[in-house]
């Protein structure tokens, strides 16, 4: 399956995967999406399907604070940073099922360990956690998720 990094030619339908893919929480807008990708672009990328439309889509970004991002804001400058973010997984509902979504984490471990961060920290929403557990993170019950994740937000983390 090809993943590809994203380039600015792709953010449209990017964009339009992020509107299809979130029924509990406002999707964010395009430049706020687009700025994880300027903060790191080595942990963004794409699946294209045979007729090169995005079927998934993955950001991740540089972070060093142990509380997640609030949504809907650019992100602040970070530096020293040894952890990732990972900020967003989505799969075209075609594809559910597939292992495109566990591949595309794959990837983004891998990048961590060849990077040398020390841990990806997410916010799993719309009853995800198990997919999360699945590969490989654990609930944070230190961390609360911000309002924004939505009800039932769970912080999780993995270790690399």
């Amino acid at each position: 399956m090809p993943i590809n990094p994203i380039n600015e030619s792709l953010w449209p339908e990017i964009f339009e995967l992020q509107s299809r893919a979130y029924m509990d929480i406002e999707p964010e807008s395009l430049e706020v999406l687009r700025d994880k990708w300027l903060h790191s672009p080595h942990c963004c990328f794409v699946f294209q399907n045979e007729d090169n439309k995005i079927s998934a889509y993955l950001l991740a970004h540089v972070w060093g604070e142990e509380t997640p991002p609030k949504l809907y804001q650019p992100l602040c400058e970070q530096n020293n940073c040894s952890s990732l973010f990972l900020h967003d997984l989505a799969v075209s509902a075609s594809l559910n099922g597939s292992g495109l979504g566990k591949q595309m984490v794959q990837r983004l471990i891998s990048i961590a360990k060849q990077h040398h961060y020390q841990q990806i920290q997410l916010v799993a929403i719309q009853g995800s956690v198990p997919f999360w557990q699945k590969m490989g993170f654990i609930v944070d019950k230190s961390q609360l998720a911000n309002e924004c994740y939505g009800e039932g937000a769970k912080v999780m983390k993995q270790i690399v």
